[in-house]
């Protein structure tokens, strides 16, 4: 069996992309938990699904598919007491590209087509 991290993709209020390696080795600055902070766009994805992880444009490369048997990440939410549902809002990809068109390749990574 093989082990995959996750990475966790936010864009901040101001259009930051900041990432975030969820696993074990606190040395190679992975995190055990992460924050991701209200009213921001985020999402969540196996480390080896993108092959050269980078917000520039020309260095982002999918990986093949691999069998979901052997390759997978387990990630859970948790939304705290202040969190109400009928504030929760699916990200559509038209939206997020339009604003964010500097994330593309993550956006169409996360997002399915409208």
């Amino acid at each position: 069996m093989v082990v995959n991290h996750s990475q966790v993709f936010v864009i901040d209020d101001s259009g930051k992309v900041i990432q975030t390696v969820l696993g074990s080795d606190l040395a190679a600055g992975q995190k055990p938990q992460h924050t991701v902070p209200p009213m921001v766009w985020f999402g969540a994805y196996p480390t080896k699904d993108v092959l050269l992880d980078s917000e520039e444009e020309n260095n982002f490369i999918r990986a093949p598919v691999r069998n979901s048997n052997e390759h997978y990440s387990l990630v859970g939410c948790t939304v705290a007491p202040a969190f109400q549902f009928e504030d929760f809002e699916m990200a559509k990809r038209s939206q997020l590209l339009e604003l964010y068109p500097h994330a593309k390749h993550y956006i169409e990574l996360l997002t399915h087509a409208e």
